[in-house]
């Protein structure tokens, strides 16, 4: 029951959200292949798919039928939203480093730290 479930939540989702949506087309592309099956009996199915899938958009009296076909528009796609605006330019400035005058500083001959000093480090904390 889970996979039944998780099979058509994600099949939603694909249908909804990508251009799957278009294969819900297909009986339309069926239906209108037999139409121009009637009208000319040697109209093959690749000299279909040129016909309307070639690079130009042919006017004719069919032409809002055309437009239903899948994968010919792209009506009611929702991915807009997914869309991200990119600027036309993008300038980072990076500021120059400043160099400061060089101060001397005295760092103290530590090669001797006594022993006594470093195991008052492990001492029990005392009460005040």
């Amino acid at each position: 029951m889970k996979k039944f479930i998780c099979i058509l939540f994600l099949g939603a989702y694909l249908v909804s959200s990508t251009e799957l949506r278009q294969l819900l087309k297909f009986p339309l592309l069926l239906q209108h292949y037999a139409e121009h099956r009637q009208q000319d009996h040697s109209l093959s199915l690749v000299a279909f798919f040129a016909l309307h899938y070639n690079d130009e958009d042919i006017i004719d009296l069919d032409y809002s039928k055309d437009q239903q076909l899948p994968f010919k528009s792209q009506g009611g796609y929702s991915g807009a939203a997914l869309s991200i605006g990119v600027p036309a330019s993008f300038y980072i400035s990076v500021p120059k480093p400043v160099h400061s005058a060089a101060i001397e500083r005295y760092i103290p001959n530590d090669d001797f730290i006594s022993a006594v000093f470093l195991s008052s480090i492990w001492q029990p904390p005392r009460s005040c």
